[in-house]
């Protein structure tokens, strides 16, 4: 009997040493699996963008754009030694990773002051957080830090933050125009009390390749074959028949318009009929905001509305936090009957408190009875699949203003920015975000402590408990 029990005791004992080895074995091999996959990221510079907004990617245009390139550009940073925006610097060298015919470099402006002195005799100043571009014919642009991001100073502790990045649309712009003397066209329609662009967002646009002009179709009677975008920015009288038919000619061959309704007793006939050829309604409803959480100033007609979180247009913004003024609004309405290649997505709407007074018969902002009720669009975008036509419909005029952009702290234009992408066939990029659940500055001593603990503490400690494991079943 006690033969019995010593056998089965030694069959045990067996069993927990193979049992032991096995878990040995394949602590092993997860060790020298981690430590190879670190060694080949390492040597490989491979790495992965895990940021919800892409912040550290390009858009297929600009990769496009690199990738094609015939001459040399060399792309040069303005940053003291040590003081590099690591974030700046990463997406910089991914332009370089998609082309040899990128270089990529930082210039300290203290031990190298013959760089600026270059740009200096042609009247030109390079500044810190400056990034220059120039081409191999000697074409170049410099980009001050405030044309690349979006820059907040604490009033209190006088530090500078960065909250967003408009890197992408701003240096994709420059290598464009420099390498091919090439500009996008944007046309605002005149002649009928439209409103036109602030300066600030004509400067913006000009930041990323894109040149605004003024267009009468009363003489010139066609829209220019280069137009990337017509804009329409509250028409406070009607446009004509032979206007109507320029715009939908335009439209039919491919053709982008951003359209922004007018509060006007005017008829307006015509344009009511270019809009709801693509769905929408001119209904000339003033939307008035009964919700003291989406108006700015406690001021009924000064509407921030909801954006949309689903749309690539607007979900940038979501995810950054950033509003959009749109005082004085128009409702945007669907029309009833709607061609089936027609699709169109709500950008912004008013809260369910909102409601619409007739512009022609309204005598006050006060709720009254035959008032519709909200929510009500502000702005949306159209999509015809029938001849690839993209139209944006916004009920602020106001939307292209200056002051009201900087009452908005840049949003109004950042939406603004990032529908023109959208009209332009272009994944929006005016401004990433830079919040703390996107970026994380790292100093390399942090980045050194990690490293420890991924590469060589947590590898040990599995080691060692499969060791443990071992010796105790080993011994048990």
């Amino acid at each position: 009997m006690k033969l019995f029990k010593k056998e089965e005791k030694v069959a045990k004992s067996s069993s927990a040493l193979k049992y032991g080895s096995y878990a040995s074995v394949m602590t092993a091999i997860v060790v020298v699996a981690v430590i190879v996959i670190n060694l080949m990221v390492s040597s490989f510079d491979i790495k992965f963008d895990l940021t919800k907004n892409k912040l550290y990617s390009l858009s297929e245009d600009t990769i496009s754009l690199v990738q094609g390139l015939d001459e040399e550009v060399t792309i040069t940073s303005v940053y003291a030694e040590g003081t590099e925006i690591t974030v700046i610097t990463e997406i910089l060298e991914k332009y370089a990773s998609y082309s040899d015919k990128i270089t990529v470099k930082n210039t300290d402006p203290y031990t190298n002051p013959a760089f600026a002195a270059k740009y200096a005799q042609y009247g030109d100043v390079v500044s810190i957080g400056s990034v220059v571009v120039e081409t191999s014919a000697g074409n170049y642009k410099i980009i001050a830090q405030d044309e690349l991001a979006d820059v907040y100073v604490d009033e209190t502790t006088g530090e500078t933050y960065l909250q967003g990045l408009r890197l992408e649309g701003v240096l994709t712009g420059a290598i464009r125009k420099l390498t091919s003397g090439e500009v996008e066209m944007i046309y605002e329609l005149t002649g009928h009390g439209e409103v036109a662009m602030g300066e600030g967002l004509k400067q913006e646009l000009s930041n990323n390749g894109i040149e605004v002009s003024a267009l009468n179709l009363m003489t010139s009677a066609v829209v220019p074959e280069d137009c990337a975008v017509l804009v329409i920015n509250g028409a406070v009288t009607d446009i004509t028949s032979d206007e109507l038919d320029a715009v939908n000619e335009y439209l039919n061959n491919g053709g982008s318009a951003f359209i922004s309704l007018a509060i006007t007793a005017e008829d307006t006939t015509n344009v009511d009929t270019l809009l709801d050829n693509y769905g929408v309604d001119n209904s000339k409803i003033m939307v008035v905001e009964g919700s003291t959480d989406h108006v700015y100033n406690s001021n009924p007609f000064y509407i921030v509305p909801v954006l949309n979180a689903e749309s690539n247009i607007t979900s940038p913004m979501v995810s950054a936090g950033t509003n959009v003024f749109m005082p004085f609004a128009a409702a945007v309405e669907l029309s009833d009957a709607k061609r089936s290649t027609v699709e169109i997505e709500m950008l912004a709407e008013t809260s369910q408190y909102a409601y619409g007074k007739d512009i022609l018969n309204m005598s006050g902002f006060e709720m009254a009875e035959g008032d519709e009720m909200g929510p009500f669009n502000t702005a949306v975008a159209v999509e015809d699949s029938d001849g690839e036509i993209r139209i944006v419909v916004c009920g602020a005029q106001t939307i292209f203003e200056d002051e009201m952009n900087e009452i908005a702290n840049g949003g109004n234009y950042g939406f603004v920015m990032n529908c023109i992408d959208y009209l332009r066939g272009e994944e929006a990029s005016f401004s990433k975000s830079l919040g703390a659940e996107d970026y994380l500055q790292l100093t390399q001593s942090k980045a050194m402590v990690i490293m420890f603990i991924c590469v060589v503490l947590i590898p040990l400690s599995i080691l060692i408990a499969g060791l443990v494991v071992v010796l105790r079943r080993r011994y048990r």
